[in-house]
Parts: structure tokens; sequence; C-alpha cells
């Protein structure tokens, strides 16, 4: 076969796209946000997310969903760093223009987590917006006994991909592998995905606070507003 006149024309279908970014200003940026965080925490519930969401957390503080319109300074740097990394990731895949790019609004709902030893959360999605965001204010201390310690991992959307394995698909290469796909975070990484995709936050099991935002958003042309 090594030898063999035949070459494959590959076509990469039903692709999954991520994005990452790293605020080039993170180390002056996360001890302000990481200040303000634990603050909001220590009043409880005035900050506190109070609506029922089906997603279970355990070991968390969650926040309410209006982070990016609270007026501090450190939360609108984040802001504008987020919502411009989105713009670029949306027009770059949509192959919009900047003149279809004025006519577009994105809407958002945002928040915090601190996770604590122990904390994680189970598989899940978010229904009802078209991309999701995660940036790491601080991923807490690595667990030299657990290298997924409070890792994001994502399953496979393709159902099926792996009913049947074997030594023909087993080594897969990206983009074709099957199976989880896992991030780990560093200090001002932003990670952006598609909102239906399912992932969990594995345990963190380091010490320290896990610390991060996380946001949906939808976007419509203005138009249809």
């Amino acid at each position: 076969m090594q030898n063999s006149a035949l070459q494959p024309d590959f076509q990469d279908s039903f692709a999954t796209p991520f994005a990452k970014f790293l605020h080039p200003h993170a180390a002056q940026l996360n001890p302000q946000l990481k200040s303000l965080f634990f603050e909001r925490e220590a009043e409880g519930e005035k900050w506190q997310e109070q609506y029922a969401v089906p997603t279970l957390k355990v070991g968390i503080f969650e926040s309410n969903f209006e982070l990016f319109s609270w007026p501090d300074k450190c939360i609108q740097a984040l802001r504008a760093f987020c919502m411009e990394a989105l713009g670029q990731t949306i027009m770059s895949l949509n192959n919009y223009s900047p003149d279809e790019m004025r006519k577009l609004r994105t809407t958002n709902h945002c928040w915090f987590h601190i996770t604590r030893k122990g904390g994680y959360m189970p598989a899940h999605n978010h229904p009802m917006a078209s991309w999701s965001g995660v940036y790491c204010v601080d991923p807490g201390q690595p667990d030299a006994n657990n290298p997924d310690s409070g890792v994001i991992r994502f399953h496979d959307p393709r159902p099926g991909t792996n009913m049947y394995m074997d030594a023909g698909n087993c080594r897969l290469k990206e983009p074709y592998a099957s199976g989880m796909l896992t991030f780990r975070f560093v200090p001002g990484m932003l990670l952006l995905f598609p909102s239906s995709l399912y992932h969990d936050i594995a345990p963190f099991t380091g010490e320290g606070e896990r610390i991060t935002v996380a946001f949906n958003a939808w976007t419509r042309h203005v138009d249809t507003l």
C-alpha cells in the first residue's frame, strides 16, 4: 500500500469550529477581576443567580447573568475583548463583509464562576444561543496527581461515530478523531464554541480557586430586532 499510486481526495465535512484567544493584558486585568468577584461573592444573594437553572453545579458560586452590564472598568474591558473576539469569529466563519457586520447586533448574558476544591459541572449545553465563550481568570493550582483537574471537556456531537472501533479507525487524526475533546485553561485564555455542544467541567482537585467568566450570545440582523 505504501507504493500505491492512489491518492485519496479528502473532504472535511461536518466540522466543529473552536476559536481560542489570549488577552494581551491579562496579567493586569485578571487580578482586578478576581478581587471584584471575591467581593461580590462575599455579598451572597445580592449578586448570586436567583433563577433556577437546570444544570447541576457542585462547589461553585455562580453570579447573576448580567455581568457584562456591570459598570466596573475591569468588567467593561473584558466585555470589549470578548465581544471583539466573537465578532471576528462570526465574521470569519460566515464570510461576512464589514458592511454586513455593521447590520448585525449581538446580545448576550454573562456570569462568573468561582469553583473550589471538589467542584464540578456535569454535561450540558446552552440552548437558544449560537455561540458560547469561557474566559479564564485563574485556573487554580494544578493537581500533580490529576492532570484533568478542572478541565473543560467537549462531547463529540456526531452520534454513532464510535459505534464500531477497530484498527481502521481507532487512530484517526484531527479533525476526524472521535471522543472527548479537552481544553486546559491558562490565565487570559478565551475559548469560543457553538452553544449546542455538550460539555462538562471535570472535578477541580487543585488548591485555590478556579475562576472563569462565561457567556452565551445570539446575533440578529438589525431589521429583525
